[in-house]
């Protein structure tokens, strides 16, 4: 790490994100399925971005998400509809 940030530290994680993030070029891709965890890892990896300066975002970043067709209806139209707020916030931002 850059700093002396505490190892485990929210802090920790976003400089963690940010230096993973910079390193290459190579598109990243996130699984969401609209659980918990992908949401927490969707969230982390958001908020890391969003600190850095926009010169500094330009790598491509997708979210994905697969429907494998057990889902009830309510959930299909969750995760849609999330989908589509984060794409718009995503182009806005």
């Amino acid at each position: 790490m850059k700093n002396q940030r505490a190892a485990g530290s929210i802090a920790a994680l976003y400089e963690e994100v940010q230096e993973l993030y910079e390193a290459d070029n190579r598109p990243w891709v996130l699984g969401f399925s609209g659980g918990k965890d992908s949401t927490c890892t969707l969230q982390l990896v958001w908020t890391a971005l969003a600190m850095l300066p926009s010169e500094r975002r330009q790598k491509p970043v997708y979210v994905i998400s697969s429907d494998t067709l057990v889902e009830t209806p309510v959930i299909v139209n969750y995760i849609d509809g999330t989908l589509e707020r984060i794409n718009t916030v995503a182009i806005r931002d």
